[in-house]
């Protein structure tokens, strides 16, 4: 079976780690808009995502496909994240493609993003400057 065939009739999970409502709010609507996206979860902390996560971690159905997370949060980062995801059990930390999602231009953020394996790449907010569709479907 054509996995990109099979994912599209399945849909892709999308989690959304952002401390800005706002930017929530947009990422999501433009998410939304990708039909072979069938679910949008947004957790508004590190430590959000991180216990969301947990709770399904005996759930493959349920693991996002797509994480885009932002950096610069309070509390915990999205680097602190990082390291705390790492720690999850392997079947969970190998299916999500993980992007960085920031407004920051900083190269160390790159640089430092490029150390997670399990980070494929940095993409600037918001979502819109991106084309999902071919990103969403390449990578599934």
């Amino acid at each position: 079976m054509d996995p990109i065939n099979n994912k599209m009739n399945e849909g892709i999970i999308v989690l959304l780690i952002d401390d800005s409502d706002v930017d929530n709010f947009i990422n999501k609507a433009i998410v939304s808009k990708e039909e072979c996206v069938s679910q949008i979860i947004v957790k508004n902390s590190g430590l959000d995502a991180l216990a969301f996560l947990n709770i399904i971690v005996d759930q493959p159905e349920s693991y996002p496909d797509f994480i885009f997370l932002d950096i610069r949060m309070p509390g915990m980062t999205g680097f602190e994240f990082l390291e705390e995801y790492m720690k999850l059990p392997e079947g969970i930390t190998n299916h999500p493609k993980i992007y960085i999602l920031s407004s920051s231009m900083d190269s160390l953020d790159n640089e430092k993003g490029a150390n997670y394996s399990v980070v494929k790449g940095h993409l600037t907010k918001p979502l819109a400057h991106h084309n999902l569709t071919d990103l969403l479907l390449a990578d599934s």
